[in-house]
Formats: C-alpha cells, sequence, structure tokens
C-alpha cells in the first residue's frame, strides 16, 4: 500500500510532497517516516555545510514548522520554568544564546538550521 500525505491548505497535494521530497533525495538523500493524512517526518542522511538555503526551503514548503513549532518555543521554555521543572538538554541545547523574544522571524530559521544539525531530521505536517 502506498502512503498518501497532502498540505491541501497550502496547495500541496500528494504528488507536490514527493516532488519536493524526490529532490532532496537526490541532494541530500533521505529516509521517510511516520507518513499520514498530513504529515511526514523526513530525516537527512547528510546536509550541506551552510544549513541557511535548506532552512528557507522548508520553510517555504512547510510553513508550520517555523511558526507553529519553533514559534511556540518561548511559551514553552517560559511554562517550563514557570512550573521550576528543569528543561529538556536537547531544548537547552537548541536555544541556548537566542532571544527568544526578539521579533526577527530569522532567529525562527537558525532555530531550525540548529536543529537540523543536532537531529538531520523534520517533522513536517500541514494543518
Amino acid at each position: 500500500m502506498k502512503a498518501v500525505t497532502n498540505g491541501c491548505n497550502f496547495d500541496l497535494d500528494n504528488e507536490a510532497i514527493i516532488r519536493q521530497l524526490d529532490r532532496w533525495d537526490l541532494l541530500y538523500g533521505i529516509d521517510v517516516s511516520d507518513v499520514g493524512s498530513n504529515k511526514v517526518t523526513v530525516r537527512f542522511l547528510s546536509l550541506p555545510e551552510s544549513l541557511d538555503q535548506i532552512a528557507r526551503e522548508i520553510y517555504a514548503f512547510c510553513p508550520d514548522v517555523v511558526d507553529q513549532g519553533f514559534g511556540c518555543l518561548d511559551d514553552m521554555v517560559a511554562i517550563q520554568s514557570r512550573d521550576g521543572r528543569e528543561i529538556a538538554s536537547e531544548l537547552a541545547r537548541l536555544v541556548a544564546g537566542v532571544d527568544l523574544h526578539h521579533p526577527d522571524a530569522g532567529l525562527l530559521l537558525l532555530l531550525l538550521q540548529r536543529s537540523l544539525r543536532d537531529t538531520r531530521s523534520i517533522a513536517l505536517w500541514w494543518d
């Protein structure tokens, strides 16, 4: 059975998503997992030295990753701090030295780049 996904609220059908994944596979090699009706996880087997371009590509392809994902990290950190909970080491490493309250959207792309460098994977979703 062929897995099917879409990002119809971003005018992406299954074929458009497959085209992008095929392109990334040619450039970097990828493994795909966790495919659902509006989501897919991509693990990059290799990445370029500079992650600026691929971060911008990912953002253009799936804005929710940055806007709803990395864009909510300030709230996550604040809630954990307020509740006296220790911030997970992965999250602490990701946000180290970043002013999460700064209005510069480029900082969110920086967080995406850091995450890619650390995990080589990204969970994409369109809702």
